[in-house]
């Protein structure tokens, strides 16, 4: 609560200079995102958009491209660097290319917790990493949450890692997340998300691996029905703006798009819990049977090989992680 009154009175204070600034540019603010409006993380950046055209008397606003309407999150993220995208909310998974130290994040199991997961993410860690996206072209607003990812095919149930056995499975584009579904028996593919249904469709993969809202909200259960909660994975989502365009505005207008994002997280992350109830619900009201009941001691077992290959190059940030609460 702290941290927030400290956001807020900062908000008020630049929209006060904001608003004295009635000579200032004014800015379309063109933000990427694969997932449709309603999904909380276009649902939050509306909210932020709507939070600086009221501080601003519309002088700076927000434009969503949604529904993969620029490309999949890779695309969108080489257009933020290039400046010819203002902002995107995409994957952790996609920037570990970018900063290696994110792919830290990557790892499978990871996480002991969500709010272990806040705790990292919302401190020192969390804004090291931030900062250091800068020498890839990207300004860092902060982490969104994105649940756990779980894995889905069309072929039969996942209840033991022997399931998985043979099962070619999309994942991002990011070696980890290869390695990870080899690590488990099965072949993963890097595929782009805007190219997954139609590589389900044509046998290119059996399925893929993600949280509820995504395998819900893009009808992937009406190809691949079979759906465990694996809880492999829980990578943040990140919200990056361009340097370049950055570069050009004035401190005024950095202050006030820095605590439009805060707000627009926070809110993002009470609709994320929301959200993932809502789809799972749905997805039983779809008739498709979620699979809760695994052990995961043998899946975190056949991927410690993963963490200790990966997890060399950032010894000391994994140890740094383990020693923050949950």
């Amino acid at each position: 609560m702290k941290a927030l009154r400290k956001i807020v009175g900062a908000t008020a204070l630049a929209t006060a200079v904001g608003l004295a600034a009635g000579n200032a540019s004014a800015l379309e603010i063109k933000s990427s995102d694969v997932h449709p409006m309603g999904y909380p993380t276009t649902d939050a950046v509306e909210y932020m958009g709507t939070l600086l055209s009221d501080w601003t008397n519309g002088r700076l606003t927000v434009n969503i491209f949604h529904s993969m309407q620029l490309g999949g999150e890779k695309e969108a993220l080489e257009q933020v660097q290039l400046g010819a995208l203002e902002m995107t909310r995409v994957s952790v998974g996609v920037v570990g290319p970018i900063v290696g130290d994110f792919n830290a994040f990557n790892l499978p199991y990871f996480f002991r917790s969500r709010q272990h997961m806040f705790n990292v993410v919302d401190g020192e860690i969390g804004t090291e990493l931030l900062l250091k996206l800068q020498d890839g072209g990207l300004i860092g607003l902060g982490y969104m949450d994105a649940g756990s990812r779980s894995f889905y095919n069309k072929v039969h149930p996942v209840k033991t890692v022997d399931d998985l056995a043979g099962l070619k499975l999309r994942v991002m584009q990011n070696d980890i997340f290869v390695e990870m579904v080899n690590a488990l028996g099965g072949n993963g593919l890097p595929i782009a998300y805007n190219e997954l249904i139609p590589a389900m469709q044509t046998g290119v993969v059996d399925g893929a691996e993600n949280n509820p809202p995504s395998y819900e909200s893009g009808k992937h259960y009406e190809i691949a029905g079979y759906y465990t909660l694996t809880e492999h994975l829980m990578v943040p989502e990140i919200l990056v703006f361009s340097k370049k365009v950055w570069d050009t505005l004035s401190e005024v207008d950095q202050i006030l798009i820095r605590n439009a994002a805060v707000l627009a997280i926070q809110k993002e992350r009470e609709l994320w819990g929301e959200r993932e109830q809502a789809s799972l619900d749905a997805l039983k009201a779809q008739g498709i049977e979620v699979i809760t009941d695994i052990d995961k001691g043998p899946f975190i077992e056949a991927t410690a090989s993963v963490r200790e290959k990966f997890g060399s190059d950032f010894a000391d940030l994994i140890d740094r992680a383990s020693k923050v609460s949950d």
